[in-house]
């Protein structure tokens, strides 16, 4: 008989923080989460995308985000923090930024871990609701956006934490 164990996840001694296959992981936990059909119940009548905060600690955050048809966030980083998301429903499509676009599409079940360096746009091009749930190490603090320019990436400003 084989017996299968996850790698733990506790952050790395010196840092606190997580790597993005512990928040892969993370993030296929809280999947499961029973507020993502309330979450999903109430998307359904909403244009633009919406999200909650399910978990948060110094080294780990954790949201669900409902995507309607058509919606997406534009190119952005996460500052310092490496993440990993998870679609729990429906189909999201990544592009991410690698000396040029590089897709990927990602449907039930399917995620993406990634470090603090990693810039994507991340877009549901499906015709129905998509719900994923993201996990942060550390905590975001500032999202820098870019715009996409020919073969480029041109830094736009960062949005901070807190800011109204």
């Amino acid at each position: 008989m084989t017996t299968l164990t996850a790698a733990p996840l506790t952050s790395t001694p010196r840092t606190g923080v997580h790597t993005p296959d512990q928040l892969l992981d993370i993030a296929h936990l809280f999947a499961h989460d029973w507020r993502l059909n309330a979450l999903a119940s109430i998307s359904r009548d909403h244009a633009e995308r919406h999200w909650i905060e399910l978990a948060s600690i110094p080294a780990v955050q954790v949201w669900a985000i409902a995507w309607p048809s058509g919606t997406g966030t534009g190119w952005h980083d996460h500052g310092i923090a490496s993440g990993a998301f998870v679609v729990v429903s429906g189909a999201l499509v990544e592009q991410a930024w690698h000396d040029g676009v590089r897709r990927t599409d990602l449907t039930d079940g399917q995620g993406k871990g990634f470090g603090a360096d990693h810039v994507h746009d991340v877009q549901n091009d499906g015709s129905e609701l998509a719900v994923s749930v993201h996990a942060y190490s550390p905590t975001l603090t500032d999202m820098t956006r870019y715009e996409l320019q020919g073969d480029r990436l041109h830094r736009l400003g960062v949005d901070t934490a807190g800011d109204a």
